[in-house]
């Protein structure tokens, strides 16, 4: 289970620095970086985001579940995309 994990926050961590900074960070963003704090996850990005877990990894997130503290960072979406799973 911990392997899925880390493959899940792998994909996500690529996801979100290839597709969503303006500027890739050559330190790279940790697991727990303040995506919405630092304004990484607009709604725009956010959307994006919730496109990318349903259509490449198969997880649907329903509007209940969309709440700051399952955004907070890539640990709180990679937990969020497992319970759903």
């Amino acid at each position: 289970m911990a392997s899925d994990r880390e493959e899940l926050l792998t994909q996500l961590t690529e996801f979100i620095q290839e597709r969503l900074l303006a500027e890739p960070d050559p330190q790279g963003l940790a697991p727990d970086t303040p995506l919405l704090e630092w304004g990484i996850l607009t709604s725009m990005n956010t959307a994006q985001l919730l496109t990318y877990i349903r259509d490449e990894l198969g997880t649907n997130i329903p509007p209940t579940e969309l709440t700051g503290t399952n955004f907070q960072n890539l640990d709180s979406i990679t937990d969020l995309v497992l319970t759903l799973r």
